[in-house]
């Protein structure tokens, strides 16, 4: 599928339910390492069509292509309170037609978690290496090469049975190749308060605090949440987190006047039966565009996953967002969807198949940033 879906959660959850990657986590491991770790090799092998592989206006280019995405996988700490996995690919990609369109991009991805009777950790860190397109980051004919990285760690402390404090931070990193964008550095610190009102909910206090630095501009900001919201398990099926609160972007640039808003975030499940889950994903935020554009997003998506059989799988997405251009010059404002559908079979506990389409689309007061593309994918995916 083309990786096109913004880096909110709203598409982060609209990027995992159409995906329909379902290889089994229960498959035998390629190399057992002691007792506490697992090595797996892991492969995916994709066909897609896809009819504006740029995010083009008009004159769009079409092709098909081909992509294999070779790797390992391995799992620690199975027997230990930390646990974690690191999993490393390469995802070669062929264009049928547009040679000059292939690449060899390296993908690393860290997690771990320590839990014990008090403190629970959460950490990560990855690098990615893209070369594709995305709403407010296009070529004409070209696609954006850039490298991401990000690394992040969260804890949570229990003061009491019924309190907890969390304090997190997060780094990310986008490196653009090409001198059109703009490179942009980001530093978030969260802070909460949790007490519990029943044995499965939480309700929750905090304020979160993100430093964004765009080079080669005027356009560095701090941005400030204030927020209450809960978590848990509401009702035996409906389970999640949100939280709802004032947002304001502070601009260095003393020419501009702060910006604010209503955040939101919310990220909601409910079991409409043993084999169909539907979701919700809310978020109000501001953000940085490639171009070093300030802008509030709106988000929001609806998702729904179901089990057919022990073997079969459908999922369908819905996503809409509306991005609004802070600066009282552009008046601009851009309506973006992304829809799919999936279906999946896993063939046994090492192999298993997917296929889906999905559907782009944006509009915008801004010509030039208007386009909408259409992907439809096979693949296989092997872990052993």
């Amino acid at each position: 599928m083309h990786p096109s879906f913004h880096p909110m959660i709203t598409k982060r959850r609209l990027a995992l339910l159409s995906s329909l990657s379902v290889t089994p986590a229960f498959a035998a491991p390629f190399l057992a390492i002691g007792d506490n770790a697992e090595l797996f090799l892991t492969a995916r092998a994709e066909v897609r069509y896809e009819d504006n592989i740029t995010f083009a206006p008009n004159n769009e280019l079409s092709d098909e292509i081909f992509e294999l995405s070779p790797g390992v996988e391995l799992l620690f700490g199975k027997n230990s309170l930390t646990k974690g996995s690191f999993t490393a690919f390469e995802r070669l990609t062929a264009y049928s037609d547009h040679n000059e369109l292939n690449s060899n991009l390296t993908n690393l991805l860290f997690d771990s978690s320590y839990d014990s009777a008090r403190l629970d950790l959460r950490a990560n860190a990855s690098f990615r290496e893209l070369n594709q397109n995305s709403r407010d980051a296009r070529l004409a004919a070209a696609l954006v090469r850039r490298d991401v990285y990000a690394a992040g760690l969260n804890g949570e402390y229990s003061i009491t049975e019924k309190s907890k404090v969390g304090l997190g931070g997060r780094y990310t990193r986008t490196q653009y190749k090409s001198g059109t964008f703009a490179n942009q550095k980001n530093y978030t610190v969260p802070a909460n308060y949790y007490f519990a009102i029943t044995e499965k909910v939480d309700l929750s206090a905090g304020v979160q605090y993100r430093k964004n630095i765009v080079s080669a501009s005027n356009a560095d900001s701090e941005d400030y949440y204030f927020n209450v919201g809960a978590r848990g398990e509401f009702t035996p099926k409906l389970s999640g987190s949100f939280s709802v609160g004032y947002t304001l972007r502070d601009h260095e640039n003393s020419a501009r006047g702060d910006d604010s808003t209503i955040g939101v975030k919310a990220g909601l499940a409910y079991a409409y039966s043993p084999k169909t889950t539907l979701s919700l994903d809310l978020s109000n935020d501001f953000e940085t565009g490639a171009d070093a554009a300030g802008i509030e997003t709106s988000s929001i998506a609806l998702g729904v996953n179901t089990s057919l059989t022990a073997a079969w799988s459908l999922s369908a997405t819905l996503g809409y967002s509306r991005y609004d251009y802070l600066a009282a010059a552009s008046n601009r404002t851009d309506n973006y969807i992304v829809a799919g559908v999936g279906v999946g079979y896993a063939y046994n506990e090492y192999l298993s198949f997917d296929a889906g389409y999905t559907i782009n689309d944006n509009s915008s007061d801004l010509a030039a940033a208007e386009f909408t593309a259409n992907v439809f994918r096979i693949a296989a995916n092997l872990r052993y």
